[in-house]
């Protein structure tokens, strides 16, 4: 595990607020610093104990396991990251798994999105979703803690699998600006493709998994595992037909979708690969689909499309026994179109669906869609949308950088003026303690 070497302002993840001389004071200091920074979470429970001394107080809290915990459970996860230096008890306490599931017991929504923008390569937007928080400051615009350039290839509960120029592979976690970079595989050639897929659920375990698809003259997989830090090869073969640049990781498994009308799936404790023929929802009855993804939920896997021929996007979810998919959203795209009536042209809607983000309840679940000079937030349920970006005033300060040709899922009419992020690229962002 290796801590990101300082660089320019914009590499920092966090300022650092606590000097080194935080690391040797006492913990009266450290609990005068906890109430400074949590004056509305950490409060005495009677007033009698005003007129006792900080160090009796922190004495008191240092010999009580509980209360320690009911305090922790309070702060922020930037703060506890903070308070590891304090001393050795509280480092081996916050990081510990146990604390984690406690704080955590289910994987957190997204406090904020990073996008992959057309202006630069490998240089990332940070869109922030928690608008209640007011410290929204990018964690990072670029990766520069190796060499060439490093792009993220994808999210997961809070880690991010990374890539650079020299097909070196990495783990990070933007939190604690901490990253691994993985060992090389057993059989792939440095010359060759291959596919990497992150798997990680804080609420199962502290540990995480890549599993890697590459062609060695059949589709071989292996196996990374954080707890050996050892790939393994497995005798699973994948058939040519999957998609695997498109694995989604959901319930200890890797789903992967293979057309025509079969989903592929790795369960990760057995390391089997299960062949699910299902018709892909919609193509049966309309038969073109503009574009669709898989996405992970609570209970299952979400697969989203958006048909032509309707002012919709329908959400399904598979079945516990993956037998088929049934309706679980449909996402009237009619007051988007009168909030945002530029997204409708002689060509048809013109927007592309960035992400699907599934809140604790059913009414704070929401799509981000990038539509014609905007980027916007669509609380389908609740029927409201929030602006999350103006890219037609950004682009008036954007004088450098290229764009990348436009593509089919692109519509035609997005130009640099208000097209922005590349399709496919935004990464969760949200705050996590996790050791990489």
């Amino acid at each position: 595990m290796e801590t990101i070497g300082r660089g320019s302002p914009e590499n920092y993840v966090w300022p650092e607020t606590l000097t080194t001389a935080l690391e040797t004071e006492n913990k009266e200091r450290a609990l005068t610093f906890m109430r400074q920074m949590n004056t509305a979470d950490v409060k005495a429970n009677s007033t009698s104990g005003r007129s006792s001394s900080n160090s009796s107080a922190a004495d008191l809290i240092d010999s009580s396991q509980d209360l320690l915990t009911e305090i922790f459970l309070r702060l922020p996860v930037i703060t506890l990251i903070r308070l590891t230096s304090v001393s050795k008890q509280w480092n081996f306490f916050i990081k510990s798994h146990s604390f984690g599931l406690l704080r955590n017991p289910h994987p957190d929504p997204p406090s904020g999105l990073f996008f992959e923008g057309w202006d630069a390569r490998s240089k990332y937007h940070y869109v922030p979703l928690d608008f209640g928080n007011t410290v929204n400051r990018p964690p990072f615009t670029t990766l520069r803690f190796d060499s060439g350039a490093i792009k993220i290839l994808q999210s997961c509960n809070g880690l991010l699998l990374c890539v650079n120029d020299f097909q070196k592979y990495y783990i990070y976690n933007p939190t604690t600006n901490r990253f691994t970079t993985l060992p090389p595989l057993n059989n792939f050639n440095p010359d060759g493709f291959c596919c990497m897929t992150l798997a990680f659920d804080p609420s199962k375990s502290s540990h995480y998994k890549v599993v890697c698809n590459y062609m060695y003259r059949v589709m071989m997989i292996e196996i990374y595992s954080s707890k050996s830090g050892k790939w393994k090869i497995s005798n699973e073969r994948m058939d040519d037909l999957v998609d695997v640049d498109r694995g989604v990781y959901g319930h200890n498994a890797i789903h992967w979708m293979s057309f025509p009308n079969r989903l592929v799936y790795l369960k990760l404790d057995e390391e089997l690969l299960h062949y699910i023929d299902i018709d892909t929802p919609d193509t049966t009855i309309y038969g073109t689909i503009l574009d669709e993804f898989l996405t992970e939920s609570r209970d299952g896997m979400l697969l989203v499309v958006r048909c032509c021929r309707f002012r919709r996007l329908n959400v399904y979810e598979i079945n516990k026994d993956y037998s088929e998919w049934s309706i679980k959203y449909h996402v009237d795209l009619e007051e988007v179109i009168r909030v945002c009536p530029n997204m409708l042209t002689r060509l048809g809607l013109h927007f592309v669906v960035q992400s699907l983000v599934l809140g604790g309840r059913e009414e704070d679940s929401f799509i981000v869609l990038e539509l014609p000079g905007k980027l916007i937030q669509y609380k389908f349920v609740l029927n409201t949308i929030s602006q999350l970006r103006d890219f037609t005033t950004e682009s008036r300060r954007c004088t450098h950088g290229g764009f990348f040709p436009k593509t089919i899922f692109q519509l035609s009419d997005f130009t640099p003026e208000n097209r922005r992020f590349i399709n496919g690229s935004c990464f969760h962002f949200i705050p996590s303690l996790a050791a990489v």
